[in-house]
């Protein structure tokens, strides 16, 4: 594309992002951002070194959070971070049509959709506001990079050290980097062109060197063993929740922090023979000639590390930006196919979506206008997980809406009659009770200084 069309973009796609999301800014941490970023006493340390210990794995984005830090001092503004989460994801989208350009041989009109599709999605905005998917924007930003690296042919030895610089920083985001070289090999394949060795060799030596290291290291989580679900039933609601994650990022309706699935073995085994059957036969038909048949199994290449490794939170939105990506990016190559014909209806079709996402991305960026609102919402969607209604209870309590807070707390207790967490902090908002004057003078400066709790 010419340098003109790029500075166009760029600037179009830097305003789409800000407009769509400036609600949602000044939310103060949420949830784990409390607990990895402002009351982490590594991160607030002097010590890069101690700031990169907490996980050597994360490094990457953990150095962003401990200079962040630093730049402020001891009073952290959240809303400083989610500024850069923002401008982070902007560059993710013009990756995203960078690497769309390449993969469509120079197709403008497939690579402008990925762009729009990507920025105006709102499944895409927890990555952005919750500050801790920080590591899911970087990682897709080093990860679509380096097939950039990896898919240009003119200048082999740039792109070669291109290609490994921005694996090594993926690895040094988040561990699902790993599915890289095997992504870039399937890309091959859809290219139908002669695949690197060098990087692909190099790189799953990468990958074995970084799995062996990984196994050998422990970090203090805060979930508890009973927290984690089984291996095998974790593994089978995820043959399910495939596929309600990828309806999630094309439909995103009913959107939430905060999921409440349960366990469901019988639907597990029946997907899990679908998923065996079909992706089966798409690998048989892309071996025979259908193309688009390896960009579907990068795909499910991509997710699989969130079906592999058990997880407290089965499906969270944020951990949706990489495998994500890559299905925005099926579907605008489809979706500019259908355009190149110039037919009426896909380009009324294309203006339609792209004003339906708008809209809801605008929506939902309001849910996440303050901590109370986001724990709300979620609430409401998932009605008998404690979780949200403990969360909510708590950032009513932090706002000093007393009666409200313990209408809330009551709430948490009936769906978790033995946490004693509720107890305790029923007994704050009785003793609290006692001081009215004081908690008036609260209120005001409150009031002045508001979601800074």
């Amino acid at each position: 594309m010419r340098k003109s069309l790029w500075l166009i973009t760029a600037l179009a796609g830097l305003l789409l992002v800000l407009a769509l999301d400036f609600r949602g800014l000044k939310c103060s941490f949420v949830f784990d951002d409390w607990v990895v970023i402002a009351n982490n006493p590594a991160m607030r340390s002097q010590s890069l070194m101690e700031a990169m210990s907490f996980n050597p794995f994360r490094s990457a984005v953990y150095f962003t959070y401990w200079v962040q830090i630093r730049m402020q001092g001891e009073q952290l503004d959240a809303e400083s971070f989610r500024v850069v989460n923002v401008l982070l994801h902007w560059l993710a989208g013009l990756i995203v049509i960078y690497l769309t350009f390449i993969m469509s041989s120079g197709k403008k009109a497939a690579a402008l959709l990925a762009g729009l599709f990507f920025w105006v999605n709102p499944v895409f905005l927890e990555a952005v506001n919750f500050i801790l998917g920080r590591g899911e924007i970087m990682l897709a930003l080093f990860y679509f990079a380096a097939l950039c690296f990896y898919l240009d042919r003119k200048r082999p030895w740039i792109s070669g050290a291109g290609f490994f610089i921005c694996f090594l920083l993926a690895l040094l985001t988040k561990e699902v980097a790993v599915t890289l070289p095997a992504a870039a090999l399937l890309l091959s394949f859809f290219r139908a062109e002669k695949w690197k060795r060098p990087e692909l060799l190099g790189g799953a030596a990468m990958v074995i060197a970084f799995i062996i290291l990984r196994l050998n290291w422990t970090i203090e989580l805060a979930k508890t063993p009973e927290a984690v679900p089984s291996w095998p039933g974790y593994f089978l609601d995820q043959n399910w929740i495939f596929w309600l994650a990828t309806l999630k990022t094309l439909v995103p309706l009913h959107l939430n922090f905060d999921y409440q699935l349960g366990a469901h073995v019988i639907a597990g085994v029946v997907f899990l023979t679908l998923n065996f059957i079909l992706f089966t036969l798409i690998f048989l038909s892309s071996i025979r000639g259908a193309k688009s048949g390896w960009l579907v199994l990068i795909y499910v290449l991509i997710y699989l590390p969130l079906a592999l490794v058990p997880l407290a939170d089965p499906l969270r939105e944020s951990r949706l930006y990489l495998p994500g990506i890559w299905l925005v990016i099926i579907f605008s190559l489809a979706f500019s196919s259908l355009l190149e014909k110039k037919n009426r209806l896909a380009s009324a079709s294309v203006i339609l979506i792209l004003l339906c996402l708008s809209f809801l991305s605008l929506k939902r960026a309001g849910v996440w206008r303050s901590e109370p609102s986001l724990w709300k919402d979620a609430l409401s969607k998932s009605p008998e997980k404690f979780r949200p209604a403990y969360n909510y209870a708590t950032a009513l309590r932090r706002r000093l809406e007393l009666d409200r807070a313990k209408q809330v707390y009551l709430w948490a207790k009936k769906n978790d009659p033995e946490n004693e967490k509720v107890d305790w902090a029923l007994a704050l908002i009785e003793e609290a009770r006692k001081y009215p004057e004081k908690i008036k003078q609260l209120r005001k400066s409150l009031e002045s200084t508001p979601e800074k709790p």
